[in-house]
């Protein structure tokens, strides 16, 4: 029997996934972040989680992480040295930071990826918005689930916002679609994915009240999908995409993506992709 844990809070997505262990015959347990020590005894990097060292468990997958980044990164590269099975292996190296890195990623891969732009001051934002073609889309360098994007229709509107939000965003070409498509993947599978359709006034398809329903993921946007994860060296991940004048963009890849949505949307519970991936990725060992 093996004994995984679950890295995060004990919400939906961890509970699925604590059932798809029971289900396979093995025991799991939610280790919360916040609950986790460091300590360097006696020439070695000690981590507990309460009163239980974490490299009793064999099997690690990391969810809700976002607050301890670098904290994560420390733990995933320390139980990859003691020869566990880590989900997610890129928080153990070439783990990417941010919208601009995965942009580069991406476009080195030969991705279609929507033009984006990035500056350190307003001077440089006044620099590239004699550049940009309006309207652009505004979004925050970390953020994530669609929250703070801005859709800044002319070259005021930009330099108004950027004056004081020019450290925490990026920009993005804007296109004038009326649906996108998430795509989730794990271990090097599609495993299903659903059409978002944007409300008529709006530019956003993860806004309340959006319509979405379930695809048949076409080959095309398989490969894609599967190219932009590999890109990014993720296991797990939720790959954004739409389609444009037949060419498909990908907006951003997700990793350790909440499936709340997907599940209601597909009947699919990825829970039981990643467990059965990380099995088979133990086993391996």
């Amino acid at each position: 029997m093996l004994k995984f844990g679950i890295i995060g809070d004990l919400n939906e997505n961890a509970q699925d996934l604590l059932n798809a262990i029971e289900k396979a015959g093995h025991s799991g347990e939610v280790l919360k972040f916040s609950e986790i020590t460091f300590e360097t005894i006696d020439g070695d990097l000690t981590v507990m989680h309460g009163e239980q060292d974490v490299c009793d468990f064999d099997v690690v997958i990391f969810r809700g992480y976002n607050n301890h980044i670098y904290e994560a990164q420390l733990l995933a590269e320390m139980l990859e040295d003691k020869d566990k099975t880590v989900i997610e292996q890129s928080l153990s190296g070439g783990y990417v930071r941010g919208k601009m890195h995965q942009a580069k990623r991406l476009l080195e891969c030969g991705i279609d990826h929507p033009a984006t732009f990035q500056a350190n001051n307003f001077e440089g934002w006044k620099r590239l918005a004699q550049d940009v073609e309006f309207p652009i889309i505004a979004k925050p360098i970390f953020g994530r689930k669609g929250r703070g994007i801005q859709k800044l229709n002319t070259k005021e509107e930009a330099l108004e916002f950027f004056q004081s939000n020019y450290k925490d965003y990026l920009a993005q070409q804007y296109f004038p679609i009326v649906s996108d498509f998430r795509i989730f993947v794990v271990g090097g599978e599609v495993v299903g994915g659903f059409q978002r359709f944007i409300n008529e006034g709006q530019y956003k398809s993860n806004i309340h009240g959006t319509r979405a329903e379930k695809i048949v993921v076409s080959e095309e946007m398989e490969k894609v999908a599967l190219e932009s994860t590999d890109a990014m060296g993720y296991e797990i991940a939720g790959v954004d995409l739409f389609e444009h004048e037949g060419k498909i963009y990908v907006i951003e890849v997700n990793v350790s993506p909440q499936w709340e949505k997907f599940k209601l949307i597909t009947g699919i519970n990825p829970a039981e992709h990643i467990v059965k991936y990380a099995i088979e990725k133990h086993t391996k060992k």
